[in-house]
């Protein structure tokens, strides 16, 4: 869960695209949806153009799910609220009927469980 003292960072039509912490003396970090700190620590109007530029975006594409050791899935995110992302399996366009298998995953997000995956180089892609 997102701690209290986040503050949440509105973009100007009021959809949240990040926090910002307190950081070291009079500096503040600017943190993801995801949990995950934005670069250095800095004055508040930079954090606060750092999560404009940043926005939401970036939670669009494909992701690499650390399901455990040794083991990653393709996945892309349904869902982002200060408690948990909803994962879904990427089926890579397969209409096969089966529902995609989802994963929850608590936020703040630990590092090296959700990273933007790679894109893929073969075809099929390798069994999981």
């Amino acid at each position: 869960m997102i701690p209290d003292d986040w503050m949440p960072h509105r973009r100007a039509d009021g959809e949240v695209v990040g926090y910002v912490r307190l950081a070291e003396g009079a500096r503040f970090q600017a943190v993801d949806l995801l949990g995950r700190p934005l670069g250095e620590p800095a004055d508040w109007l930079a954090i606060e153009s750092l999560l404009d530029a940043h926005s939401i975006a970036w939670l669009d594409g494909t992701w690499s799910y650390a399901i455990e050791e040794g083991r990653a899935l393709r996945v892309r995110i349904a869902e982002v609220s200060p408690d948990r992302v909803v994962l879904v399996e990427d089926r890579l366009g397969s209409v096969d009927g089966h529902a995609p298998a989802r994963h929850e995953v608590p936020v703040p997000i630990e590092p090296g469980v959700l990273e933007p995956a790679a894109p893929l180089t073969e075809w099929p892609p390798p069994a999981p």
